[in-house]
């Protein structure tokens, strides 16, 4: 299984994602394998302190993997801004689960 799968599976075994989008990622040169990878997470969850040390905890990778994450209230009003973080994640990032609406 691909790190990303990985991630992607553990991930959700974790919490109820609304989206994952895998938006940073360096790759050893001339090679496709991943060195680290940076996956944005969109979801209403109650507690983002303890999510996010759940998911360093819990998500295992063979690679460095950050986790940065959105309730659906931000991420709408975020990427309403052309010129935001998330607005550059959403045109440039691969979803990997659900849609980054």
């Amino acid at each position: 299984m691909d790190v990303c799968a990985l991630v992607l599976e553990g991930v959700r075994r974790c919490c109820e994602p609304r989206c994952i989008i895998l938006y940073g990622e360096k790759v050893t040169a001339g090679e496709r394998n991943l060195k680290s990878a940076d996956f944005c997470i969109i979801l209403d969850h109650p507690n983002r302190q303890t999510l996010l040390r759940d998911l360093y905890l819990k998500v295992q990778a063979d690679i460095p993997v950050q986790f940065l994450v959105y309730s659906t209230e931000e991420w709408e009003a975020l990427t309403a801004d052309p010129n935001s973080y998330a607005s550059a994640i959403r045109r440039k990032g691969t979803v990997l689960y659900g849609e980054a609406t």
